[in-house]
């Protein structure tokens, strides 16, 4: 708690604030009378996770409205303290901050403003210089003072209990034939320093009111305890008061979990996910630390050692999760800080994990404090963090030839790079394929004006559209060419689109032997012949019904065809996909979205004496990632529920499976989505989805009245399986070779 005197006079409505936000290094200051009422908002939080996750370090934030500023202020340093009833020699300090966003309202009279904390700079700072020019070997506390001098923050003085701990160079930015536990990384952010530092002492990183680094660690929470009064006169029982701090009468609302986040009985530090690495404490609830860099050259005996010293800090937290509480706003409650909750019903402990404290005079906090009731198994690890590095890098290149500028969000899976040469400008924009959401990006480059100062070329190109404008356009590439006279070639087809029909039809396509035709136009066939003067209404290719086709070399546009013994292909009414029959007789078709059957319309079965083969190339496949580094996989395996049943129509046989919508509930509770895993398929139909009404009457009469159908692709549970026997193949091993070692001594 901060300034405590204050406490009292905060809870009291009618006390008078004055808050004052300077900007350092000017005379600039933003009183009361120039923010806007309600817009005034601090954000603090010390771990936002759903699951208690020792190490996070999070930047806090400030938000207001102000009128009648002196001008933009974006990169400034602001400070901002609050007195109470014109006691200007104790005021209450909010904290400092640097204006990351300074925007004018629509009509220029207001500016809101967003900043944030040292914090933010630390987690965003590439460290890579800072980390290569130390000396190694170092204590902890010698590593984590150089980082902060580098930096350029004050700490709050404070002994972890790892402080003693020796830290060797385990992460270099060149390459090394050296086979230890170095790992090459080419940046190193500020953020994998920090959660480390706090991971591995059992605390959290917060940005305190002064601007100072703290180390924050959740204490164990203490009731009120009082002797019976038939115990007294005694010389050794005492009354023991609580360590919380009380919000009874100052919430307005509240709701907590209906259970209680439990303590850490047993601790577990693994130098990677394939060591044993060293656990100490009981078996319940256990909390595991993985690929944290400081000990990843560690041996078992050393891990143990730190893992002894780190329990009993991390076993303390144990507290009552809350989902959601608005009170009376109080500044001098501050992050980690333990409170409590007497409701009708019973007395709720817990930490203040997260807040937004809203408004000047009258104030409110929303407080929240998420946790689960035990840990999962893999909780917390950093070498994901390792692995990227950083979650952002730039570097901009000069030399003599070029300049190229690029910059790259690791987390977001996206970069761009912009090179400037004598002869050309050249921009790129990638994006991960699985990210979400709309790429906004624009290029524009205008080449030369004439004597009226008009463009003559440019092109230009947004998110969702692209202009080209200029004298002459000429297109150059694989499938379409267009040249400087404006002449066309096209390979493969040429489509309409959003026709009449609704339908997209190909005017232009190739036939089976490739040879360009037309196709979907309505012509008067008897007198139309072809290149050896035969005349089109002859061909089987236009005939609605061909009973007979035995020399005809194309059958694509017929509807039915009985007999076609040399026809090449067969495919329907403006459909560019076929099915061609080669010449030793297999079945070929024309893409990969060819489907042999349909959702509603499957095949009851098939043989084959050689077995079905699923393409697998890997140079047809593209981002790689091991399948249990997602615990979601591993939570969805454990979920499913194979089942023994029959089929409803036509069969009496038993079979062995998975019931699709268990499967989708399954995927539902881990957060996996259709897209992500491929052996569920929920497909929603609609009448024109069916070539006539009477086939879609019959599908829903066959269906029970449902317009839709699940199915599941059961190989690709396959590898599913196999990730799982794997893991626990491994574990097995493990178990064994811990057996044998116990039978040793």
């Amino acid at each position: 708690m901060i300034n405590s005197n204050l406490k009292e006079k905060y809870w009291d409505s009618a006390t008078d604030k004055q808050m004052v936000i300077s900007v350092v290094g000017t005379n600039q200051k933003i009183d009361n009378s120039m923010l806007e009422i309600g817009t005034f908002a601090l954000e603090e939080s010390l771990c936002s996770e759903s699951e208690l996750k020792f190490g996070a370090c999070e930047a806090n934030c400030v938000k207001f409205t102000a009128r009648n500023t002196a001008g933009n202020i974006i990169g400034k340093t602001i400070s901002i303290e609050e007195t109470i009833d014109g006691d200007s020699e104790n005021p209450m300090p909010y904290g400092v901050f640097k204006v990351a966003s300074d925007v004018p309202t629509a009509d220029r009279t207001k500016r809101q403003i967003t900043a944030y904390d040292a914090m933010y700079d630390i987690i965003n700072t590439d460290v890579k210089s800072w980390y290569a020019g130390l000396s190694f070997p170092m204590t902890l506390k010698q590593f984590r003072n150089s980082f902060f001098a580098h930096l350029g923050i004050a700490q709050v003085e404070t002994s972890l209990v790892n402080d003693s701990m020796t830290v060797n160079k385990t992460i270099v930015a060149t390459q090394t034939d050296d086979s230890s536990a170095v790992t090459e990384e080419s940046a190193i952010s500020g953020k994998t320093v920090v959660t480390a530092i706090c991971e591995i002492n059992g605390c959290f990183g917060n940005i305190n009111r002064e601007g100072k680094f703290e180390y924050v660690f959740l204490k164990a929470i203490t009731s009120a305890l009082y002797p019976a009064e038939d115990l007294f006169p005694a010389d050794n029982l005492f009354p023991s008061d609580a360590n919380t701090e009380s919000m009874t009468g100052h919430y307005i609302t509240f709701d907590y979990e209906d259970f209680q986040s439990k303590a850490i009985t047993q601790l577990e530090i693994k130098t990677s996910g394939d060591n044993s690495g060293a656990i100490v404490g009981t078996a319940g609830n256990n909390y595991s630390i993985t690929g944290n860099f400081l000990v990843s050259d560690k041996t078992g005996a050393e891990l143990e050692q730190i893992a002894n010293n780190l329990l009993p800090i991390m076993a303390q937290a144990a507290y009552t999760p809350i989902k959601s509480c608005t009170c009376v706003g109080n500044p001098c409650l501050t992050l980690g800080e333990p409170i409590r909750f007497n409701t009708t019903r019973e007395i709720v402990e817990t930490y203040l994990l997260q807040r937004t404290l809203t408004g000047v005079q009258s104030k409110r906090d929303s407080i929240s404090a998420q946790g689960t009731q035990t840990h999962s198994a893999k909780v917390n690890s950093i070498r994901d963090t390792i692995e990227s590095v950083e979650r952002r890098t730039g570097k901009l290149e000069r030399n003599a030839d070029h300049l190229q500028s690029t910059y790259e969000d690791l987390e977001e899976q996206t970069n761009t790079k912009f090179e400037q040469t004598e002869k050309s400008i050249s921009a790129e924009v990638n994006r991960a394929q699985k990210a979400e959401g709309q790429l906004d990006a624009s290029l524009e480059l205008k080449l030369g004006r004439d004597e009226n100062d008009q463009v003559v070329s440019m092109i230009n190109a947004s998110a969702d559209q692209i202009t080209l404008s200029g004298n002459r356009l000429i297109v150059n590439s694989n499938n379409f060419q267009l040249d400087g006279d404006g002449r066309v070639s096209i390979v493969d087809s040429l489509n309409f689109i959003a026709t009449s029909q609704g339908d997209d039809l190909v005017i232009i396509g190739l036939d089976a032997r490739g040879r360009p035709m037309l196709q979907n136009i309505r012509i008067d066939l008897n007198s139309v012949t072809d290149q050896d003067g035969v005349a089109i209404g002859d061909h089987a290719s236009t005939a609605d019904h061909a009973t007979t086709a035995d020399s005809a070399t194309t059958a694509e546009s017929a509807r039915q065809c009985i007999m076609a013994s040399t026809a090449h292909y067969l495919q329907g009414i403006g459909l560019s996909d076929y099915v061609r029959i080669s010449d030793n007789g297999n079945l070929i078709p024309s893409s990969s979205s060819v489907y042999c059957g349909t959702n509603p319309n499957p095949f009851a079965g098939g043989y084959s004496s050689g077995g079905w083969k699923t393409t697998s190339d890997g140079r047809k496949k593209k981002d790689f990632r091991k399948l249990l580094e997602d615990d979601r996989f591993e939570r969805f395996f454990e979920l499913l529920q194979p089942m023994e049943y029959r089929l409803i129509e036509n069969d009496e046989k038993m079979h062995m499976g998975f019931v699709a919508q268990d499967v989708e509930q399954a995927m539902t509770d881990c957060d996996i989505s259709e897209n992500e895993f491929y052996g569920l398929e929920h497909a929603v139909f609609s009448e024109k989805d069916f070539e006539s009404n009477e086939e879609w009457e019959k599908f829903l009469k066959q269906n029970g009245g449902a317009n839709d159908m699940y199915t599941l692709c059961y190989q690709e549970f396959i590898a599913l399986n196999t990730a799982m026997i794997q893991k626990l193949q491994d574990r097995c091993n493990d178990f064994e070779r811990r057996l044998s070692a116990l039978e040793r001594k």
